[in-house]
């Protein structure tokens, strides 16, 4: 039987198995036009194999000679997709699974196996709109000339309505992980030797999400404050309603997060960038002391980049030779080869 649904491009039938699909006597070809919109949410597993919510930080490559990247690897996405009429009001929702990589062709093949058709690939025939912008999974979509991504004719389209039946759908899908997962960060800074230069600070989370810093120029040549310069990394890209652990090789680093988290005496040297930072966050700091080049590849890792940052920017080479390191870096110590050694 049909279901009862406002304009007739996208008639709906529900068949027996209690399936919707979209109706037609032999459904080919597949309809010529769709309104979709998605939404997303990104996780990763675990050593276990569990899922654990992706924590998206900052992409910024190059920014006041401040590095940073996210790390999508083991990435994967629960999705959902809502299929509007030609006049916006949302027929029903799909859901599914998608590697990082392929979420264009996941979506396809949901579409594809809901309508009964084959898999749609007429150009631009598929209006996505997506109404969150963290950049995850765009490119593919962006790439993939099915969908004419977030058309302008589109663009102030009242989106609650849709975006409620995304979330209600997504809900069943997500609810086996926390949204806020904690954020353990590994931090670490480099006094250049002849104190002639910046010093720098790194960070790398357990994710292998990373990020390095030439320390501000107010700061003096201190080795707290190039410390602290890792650990406002760690502070500056989790995000605030997140729990924040972060671990250091600096003693003095670790107390004076603590002394200011509990509200302890106020380490002297320590600049007030660390303390406003730390009042800002909602989530629970802590800060926890880690030996340093003792086998962590995560601390190995975060001293390994503070000393290259510094380097490179007193002997100023390209900062885009200086990313690409970085990122060597990390593949380098935390590779499942580093970890198992």
């Amino acid at each position: 039987m049909l279901v009862s649904v406002p304009g007739p491009q996208m008639p709906v039938a529900l068949e027996p198995d209690g399936v919707r699909r979209l109706a037609g006597a032999q459904r080919q070809p597949p309809p010529s036009r769709l309104i979709a919109v998605l939404e997303r949410s990104a996780f990763i597993r675990d050593a276990h194999g569990k899922k654990q919510q992706y924590v998206p930080f900052a992409e910024r490559i190059v920014e006041e000679k401040h590095l940073a990247q996210r790390s999508t690897h083991g990435l994967h996405f629960d999705f959902s997709l809502t299929l509007c009429d030609f006049v916006n009001r949302p027929l029903l929702t799909l859901t599914g699974t998608a590697v990082n990589g392929e979420l264009d062709q996941a979506i396809l093949q949901a579409i594809a196996e809901f309508s009964g058709t084959c898999k749609i690939s007429q150009p631009s025939s598929i209006d996505l709109l997506v109404p969150d912008h963290d950049d995850l999974g765009l490119a593919e979509l962006s790439l993939n000339p099915v969908f004419c991504l977030n058309p302008s004719w589109q663009f102030g389209l009242n989106l609650g309505v849709d975006n409620e039946a995304n979330s209600q759908a997504l809900a069943p899908l997500v609810q086996d992980y926390t949204a806020n997962l904690p954020v353990i960060a590994y931090t670490d800074g480099s006094v250049p030797r002849n104190r002639k230069f910046r010093s720098a600070g790194a960070m790398v989370t357990s994710q292998g999400h990373w990020a390095c810093a030439i320390s501000p120029k107010h700061y003096v040549q201190d080795t707290l404050l190039a410390e602290t310069t890792g650990a406002l990394l760690a502070l500056t890209h989790a995000p605030l309603e997140s729990d924040l652990t972060i671990f250091s090789d600096s003693r003095a680093l670790m107390k004076a997060v603590n002394d200011l988290v509990q509200g302890r005496q106020r380490t002297v040297k320590v600049h007030h960038e660390l303390r406003e930072s730390l009042e800002l966050r909602t989530g629970r700091t802590r800060a926890r002391w880690v030996r340093g080049h003792d086998g962590n590849r995560h601390n190995e890792a975060a001293n390994r980049m503070a000393i290259l940052m510094s380097r490179h920017f007193s002997a100023r080479i390209n900062p885009h030779l200086t990313q690409s390191m970085m990122t060597q870096i990390v593949r380098e110590e935390l590779s499942q080869q580093a970890l198992a050694a």
